[in-house]
């Protein structure tokens, strides 16, 4: 019997789309693995690198890197599997590749995202996002016009312990936050030994102006990330001083800086950044009227209860130390039963870092298009956030925010 054209069209239809369905579930099924390549391997995309390669999802075919030692520390990272590139254009054409992996200096992620995306990859771009607000602003509708999966790596958004926290401030175990004290302290140059001068800017190309904000965009773009989403709020205004004031080598940016923010509801917020003393190390500490909730590491804190708030009903059930003669719960990746629904879901990352829980996820996202945890939208705040405050340190007077300037579009 012969069949209508309006038939066969439905019969093609279907068995297109049974195909297409067949072909998910043989991929669910096998578990095929992302074909990934890594863009910059550097110290931070070594450690990246070596996140995937102990990934069962993911599958690192290609590495590039401009600067031959780098590069072949990252092919021996892959024991030799990945091919190595001089050139990441050469990276892209390869038709087989799914996803890449960015980590390169600051001012060459966008650029490099841009052609990502246009070649049709998936991109994981480290933070913090782009050099610029325009930039950013392009990264996030060449993604949404390309219809791929663009993840920012503020991997706090992934740590156990920081979401913890983040749903004890939630639940009000801090009452009304007031304050928050926010810094970086360390006690070196932040240069890196270069084999050859002509290497200088290649390597500490951090404390340039050209490449990077330095504390700014390297280290304070992660803990204002983290200030933003806690407090659920965006800042108003920032002062703030900066300088070369010690490390007197040639660096173009600062080698300290010192922040007031000012959020809704007369919140403040002081940041500190430092290369000349070590002491207090890295942390922020929430303070609220109920207690003061302090992370210094990225696997527990400790939240301390004022003396006249009142007693949590989990409280009994903590783990508790004691610090200078103050009683102090132990905030940890494991729950208390307090919160067994959000205690199934922080599990699922078990014990695995919070980098390998980020890339884990950017996989998921590329294979089932999901939403990750931090998207262009997302990680925009917190460049936003530094920026503002260089201008206030260049100009030395008050920036003022304005809301279009949070704003991805």
């Amino acid at each position: 019997m012969s069949l209508t054209r309006r038939e066969f069209l439905k019969r093609s239809a279907v068995a297109a789309a049974a195909a297409s369905f067949g072909t998910l579930i043989a991929r669910a099924n096998a578990q095929e693995k992302v074909k990934v390549g890594v863009i910059g391997t550097g110290a931070q995309g070594q450690n990246l690198l070596r996140q995937l390669v102990s990934m069962p999802e993911a599958e690192v075919v290609a590495v590039c890197d401009v600067y031959l030692p780098n590069r072949t520390r990252a092919q021996e990272i892959t024991q030799f599997r990945a091919q190595g590139y001089h050139d990441y254009r050469q990276l892209l054409e390869r038709k087989d590749l799914e996803a890449v992996v960015i980590a390169t200096p600051l001012h060459l992620h966008a650029p490099m995202t841009l052609d990502a995306l246009q070649a049709g990859k998936h991109v994981f771009c480290e933070k913090a996002i782009a050099y610029s607000i325009d930039e950013a602003r392009q990264m996030s509708q060449t993604a949404q016009r390309t219809g791929k999966i663009l993840q920012i790596g503020h991997q706090r958004h992934y740590n156990d312990t920081y979401n913890q926290a983040y749903w004890l401030i939630k639940e009000g175990v801090l009452g009304t936050i007031t304050h928050v004290r926010v810094l970086w302290h360390r006690n070196n140059s932040w240069r890196r030994p270069v084999p050859d001068p002509k290497f200088e800017r290649l390597l500490n190309w951090r404390l340039y102006k050209d490449y990077s904000h330095g504390l700014l965009t390297e280290l304070a773009s992660h803990q204002l990330d983290v200030v933003n989403w806690f407090l659920g709020a965006l800042p108003l205004s920032v002062v703030g001083f900066g300088g070369i004031d010690y490390w007197k080598d040639g660096r173009e940016v600062y080698d300290n800086v010192e922040l007031i923010f000012n959020y809704p509801n007369g919140v403040r917020v002081m940041y500190t950044s430092i290369t000349t003393n070590a002491y207090d190390g890295y942390g922020e500490w929430f303070f609220g009227d109920k207690g003061t909730m302090v992370l210094t590491n990225e696997t527990s804190g400790l939240l301390f209860r004022e003396r006249n708030a009142e007693k949590l009903e989990w409280e009994e059930d903590a783990n508790t130390v004691q610090v200078d003669g103050r009683r102090a719960v132990v905030i940890e990746p494991t729950p208390t039963r307090r919160a067994p629904q959000r205690g199934e879901q922080l599990g699922q990352q078990g014990q695995r870092n919070a980098y390998y829980a980020e890339l884990e996820h950017f996989l998921q996202c590329v294979r089932t298009g999901e939403t990750p945890k931090c998207t262009a939208a997302d990680a925009l705040p917190a460049l936003t956030c530094i920026l503002g405050a260089k201008t206030a340190i260049e100009t030395g007077a008050l920036y003022t925010f304005q809301p279009d300037e949070f704003r991805i579009t």
